[in-house]
């Protein structure tokens, strides 16, 4: 299984407007990114005892992360994806799910899973066993890509954190007031950039980070969400 490097920075909106530019002449947008951006819409699973946010909050050094991922608003492809984080390394496993099965997450039914044979839903399926398991957290964003095939390198831009109630777009912005200090962007128009790499990152990559201040953060869009209590019963 491919483990990938990810490294997390606040930056301001001066300091993204020269790495956009930097990045565009060596780096290409990604798939995605066909119109210069797009929504990152995202469910959260959780536990009754909220660990996957705890151990995240208390820096657990190796966590686990189970989410449901489509992109704007489309429900033709949607995602689970299981992240698993060991320090800076971390890596993913994917299946594609109908939309049936996304809806039935969102109605809080997860029976279905226990007959899955896949192994991600198996995964998901024993925790569910043992600790119950419920969508805790949905919420979108604003994501810009670019990606550099030496070193399968791909530096994003993220912003406009949104809460959403439907799957039609972002209804509502996260208010950064009453946020846990450790997990908010500090300003909304600050911008989250995430740095990842598979093997190596090459010189001339390092290079378009020189000279900038760059803030490194733990933070999460996850912890963000939850102490937001975004879902009845999200809220930490």
């Amino acid at each position: 299984m491919r483990q990938r490097f990810e490294m997390k920075y606040i930056i301001t909106p001066k300091t993204a407007a020269i790495l956009r530019e930097r990045v565009s002449d060596i780096m290409e947008p990604d798939s995605h990114s066909k119109d210069g951006s797009y929504v990152v819409n995202n469910l959260y699973f959780d536990d009754l005892q909220n660990s996957f946010y705890y151990a995240k909050y208390k820096g657990a050094v190796v966590r686990n992360k189970f989410r449901i991922r489509h992109y704007n608003g489309d429900l033709s492809f949607i995602r689970l994806e299981r992240k698993h984080k060991d320090g800076l390394l971390s890596y993913k496993e994917t299946e594609r799910i109908s939309t049936e099965q996304y809806n039935m997450v969102k109605a809080g039914d997860l029976s279905f899973m226990l007959t899955e044979d896949s192994p991600i839903w198996q995964k998901l399926g024993v925790i569910h066993r043992l600790r119950v398991l419920r969508p805790t957290a949905i919420y979108a964003y604003r994501r810009e890509a670019f990606v550099y095939r030496a070193g399968d390198v791909r530096f994003t831009f993220d912003g406009q954190l949104f809460v959403t109630d439907d799957d039609a777009g972002a209804v509502a912005p996260i208010r950064y007031d009453s946020l846990n200090v450790n997990y908010k962007l500090s300003k909304p128009y600050q911008t989250l950039l995430e740095v990842k790499y598979t093997s190596f990152l090459p010189e001339i990559i390092k290079r378009l980070l020189n000279g900038l201040p760059l803030a490194y953060t733990e933070m999460s869009k996850y912890c963000i969400a939850r102490e937001r209590g975004i879902l009845p019963y999200g809220k930490i």
